[in-house]
């Protein structure tokens, strides 16, 4: 899956740098992963698979950083960020001189996309006897990530001009940075004192093995012509789980090449290994909910009052008293060794997911006839509740449906399983229906019009067709119409009174006069 969140300029940058880098805390839980270092064959010059090895690495650019990007934002691409660099990227300022990046101010500085895998590959590449197979599904999940984000900033790395956009928009680069996470922890709000912004922060304490990669991708496009502009994001709310779906399919596919068995998880939106029980699943998807309390008493203990103090020193605090109570419960564990002594106490023994397994190769038709089958099944479920969807879910079910059986061409399998959907339908009732798009106007979430895709299909514009008729017979049927002088009476005799606000009486007499004189089928709109 893959979520976004956007964070402010107005940011102290060292803050939201403090969430991407979990506050620099403790060392990297697992042997294994610094182990592999040393022991796998890594792809000549990828920066991209090497990143993914060791669970001590830290934040990486995009690993191909556009030159131009690089010297709008002021970083050497070429080694690792420091931690004064990206507090002011955060804060929409240059990296190296803490100037703005363009004459334009930015609200929004950028957005973090993050791509979390189902917990089964979790499970798989932490408890992998093997570090080498560890440190292989770590890379399938990196390389999943990877394309994912390129998707991503093909679609909207287009630099709008003038307000909204409204003067078109020109295709440019742009540039990301990437962090690797490893494990779930609760997610905090926290106030900077008791009238500053509000930070995200992870709780630092033993949560539960969870492989992610947060992409904070900078709100900064340079075109050809080397004009700065901001990312066009306008149809982000409605793409995001088409670009969460083609990393599960791209995932898949990786998996698959090391030959472990994936299947589709319960609600048919994410690659699962098959090797992996589901109670172990279940056993490593805990959440935690003392914290915060934990923390503010944390405080009281030292005099002082959690609402006062700043986010920074909140930071400060929550790691004072979750090492305290970290202490006090396992003592010196590593998160490695508390995790395998739960899956011990389960009686869970894991070996390996790579059991060789054969995957049938398909043909593109055969690829793309199923994963249409796939998606005709899940919008005939959506039309049972829905009577108009929009086109974007078309690309969602058939990107889902390219995880069950490999998206060798990229994004551009999409394309051709949405090329399918469109002429030949869906089944709806038992009844073959064609799909009938048209535009609409609909408000984004920045209250500004656009213009989008809508979808509806023959058997509902039937329906439509039907009642419409229905309702224009009852509409001239007056048969049960009331007579003005019997509808003055009732309202005589109701003692309500209709004089003492004027405009509104006045409209609410008009309305019962309507109603009672009308047809058999009356419709009244107004403010409730």
């Amino acid at each position: 899956m893959i979520t976004f969140r956007k964070f402010a300029a107005a940011s102290d940058g060292k803050l939201v740098r403090m969430y991407f880098t979990e506050a620099r805390l403790g060392p990297p839980p697992s042997e294994q992963a610094t182990e592999a270092l040393g022991q796998q064959q890594l792809e000549p010059g990828s920066r991209l698979t090497s990143y993914y090895t060791g669970r001590d690495a830290g934040p990486a650019w995009r690993s191909d950083m556009p030159l131009s990007v690089a010297r709008a934002l002021g970083i050497n691409s070429y080694r690792a960020p420091k931690d004064e660099e990206l507090d002011r990227l955060f804060e929409g300022k240059r990296a190296d001189t803490g100037e703005a990046w363009s004459k334009h101010k930015r609200e929004i500085s950028g957005y973090d996309f993050t791509f979390s895998p189902h917990k089964s590959v979790t499970l798989a590449a932490e408890f992998a006897q093997d570090p080498a197979e560890a440190a292989g599904i770590r890379n399938a999940i990196y390389r999943a990530n990877d394309a994912a984000m390129r998707y991503i900033a093909r679609e909207i790395g287009w630099a709008r001009r003038g307000r909204a956009g409204e003067s078109g928009a020109d295709p440019g680069a742009v540039g990301w940075v990437s962090f690797r996470h490893y494990i779930a922890r609760p997610t905090l709000p926290v106030q900077d004192g008791r009238e500053g912004a509000t930070y995200l922060l992870e709780a630092p304490i033993a949560g539960d093995p969870h492989d992610h990669i947060h992409n904070a991708l900078f709100n900064l496009v340079v075109t050809g012509e080397g004009h700065i502009g901001s990312l066009d994001t306008q149809r982000l709310h409605a793409r995001v789980h088409e670009f969460g779906a083609f990393a599960q399919a791209v995932l898949a596919d990786e998996l698959r090449a090391l030959g472990i068995r994936v299947a589709y998880d319960d609600k048919e939106q994410a690659a699962v290994i098959l090797a992996i029980p589901q109670f172990a699943n279940e056993a490593f998807s805990k959440s935690t909910h003392q914290v915060l309390r934990n923390a503010k008493a944390f405080a009281a203990g030292q005099g002082l009052d959690w609402d006062d103090i700043s986010a920074e020193k909140k930071a400060e605090i929550l790691r004072e008293a979750a090492a305290a109570a970290r202490l006090a419960k396992h003592g010196e564990k590593t998160d490695h060794k508390i995790w395998h002594d739960q899956a011990e106490a389960m009686g869970w023994e894991h070996a390996t997911v790579m059991e060789d397994a054969k995957i049938a190769a398909l043909s593109n038709d055969e690829r793309f006839e199923r994963a249409y089958a796939f998606a005709a099944k899940h919008l005939a479920e959506e039309f049972h509740t829905a009577a108009v969807i929009d086109h974007d879910r078309l690309r969602i079910h058939a990107a889902r449906g390219l995880i069950g059986v490999g998206v060798a061409g990229g994004v551009k399998d999409i394309d051709r399983v949405v090329e399918l959907i469109e002429p030949k339908g869906v089944e709806l009732h038992g009844e073959h229906v064609d799909l009938v798009a048209a535009w609409a106007k609909r408000e984004n979430a920045d209250d500004e019009p656009r213009q989008v895709l809508r979808v509806t299909n023959s058997a509902q514009i039937r329906v439509e067709a039907n009642l419409r008729s229905h309702a224009a017979r009852a509409a001239l049927d007056t048969s049960g119409a009331l007579a003005a002088a019997d509808i003055r009476r009732a309202i005589e005799a109701s003692g309500l009174d209709f004089d003492s606000e004027p405009e509104h009486g006045a409209a609410q007499k008009a309305a019962i006069y309507a109603l009672g004189q009308g047809g058999a089928l009356s419709l009244l709109t107004g403010v409730a």
